[in-house]
């Protein structure tokens, strides 16, 4: 199906949901500027990309056309604009998911520890990310998505809030100061409100609104291994399995990469790649 011809501007995109969507191209602009490359450069390609599509679009062709645009001005930008996708490529359990979460508090200054068991007041739970400074303890339970298009409604956020009450009250809970609801994706309206309501703190696409997860990730420069287009997927697993799941590590690694087969021409690639992802801006 075309455009409608007396309003050209209106059509229909489908989501990874599989459910239609009026096309905004606004929405699109904003997700550009996300990469952080210039107005006029964001809005050059959203009108570019706009003007390729046409009724029944999905937003995974639409990701795909804008992604090589950006990839044009900015390799940085790129990872950016597809750092969401990088953490969808860590799947497709959630296990790598647990580790990167766990990486994230460990550079925040925290020790941490994955699949704990804890008693709670009535009974055991299994926590998937504990976080320990001082005397502040965190818990985190990790929502990994393998598919987009994926919120976390109002259910999870229950489900979690009761968990964290349990724990709290039980023999170990003195010193459990926050729990942590923490996924690859967004948050449902009612999830959010939820959350500012009780104190559960949520990381996410969309969460916490003043910084969300992908914009902390980018001030940290955490960017996932998944990040890099100069190692495959083979490679990038082989060094998940060496507890490697942040590109910053690779800082230094040449025996490790060496081990593991890569030559001296991917090294050199590599080093080049974090070389612009640590260090410039788009």
């Amino acid at each position: 199906m075309k455009r409608n011809r007396r309003f050209p501007n209106r059509f229909n995109i489908i989501k990874a949901s599989g459910h239609p969507e009026p096309f905004n191209k606004q929405k699109l602009y904003r997700s550009i500027q996300y990469c952080g490359l210039p107005h006029k450069t964001c809005q050059h390609i959203a009108d570019t990309v706009s003007k390729e599509l046409d009724e029944g679009f999905k937003t995974r062709d639409i990701y795909r056309k804008t992604l090589s645009l950006v990839k044009e001005h900015s390799h940085l930008a790129a990872v950016h604009y597809s750092l969401k996708k990088a953490l969808f490529d860590l799947g497709p359990t959630g296990h790598n998911f647990e580790i990167f979460v766990a990486k994230y508090f460990k550079e925040k200054g925290f020790m941490t520890k994955t699949c704990q068991t804890f008693q709670g007041q009535f009974v055991k739970h299994e926590v998937d990310v504990v976080a320990e400074k001082q005397s502040t303890r965190v818990f985190a339970e990790c929502k990994f998505h393998n598919r987009q298009g994926l919120k976390n409604d109002i259910k999870i956020a229950l489900y979690v809030k009761a968990r964290w009450d349990d724990l709290r009250n039980g023999p170990e809970g003195k010193s459990l100061k926050s729990y942590y609801l923490i996924s690859n994706t967004s948050f449902s309206s009612d999830a959010l409100a939820y959350s500012l309501g009780t104190g559960l703190k949520l990381l996410g696409v969309n969460a916490p609104s003043e910084k969300s997860f992908l914009e902390e990730i980018k001030l940290m420069k955490l960017y996932p291994i998944t990040s890099l287009r100069n190692i495959n997927r083979s490679q990038k697993n082989q060094l998940i399995s060496k507890g490697i799941i942040a590109a910053k590590q690779l800082i230094g690694s040449d025996p490790v990469l060496r081990q593991l087969g890569f030559s001296d021409r991917e090294i050199s690639d590599l080093k080049n790649e974090l070389q612009v992802l640590l260090n410039e801006t788009p």
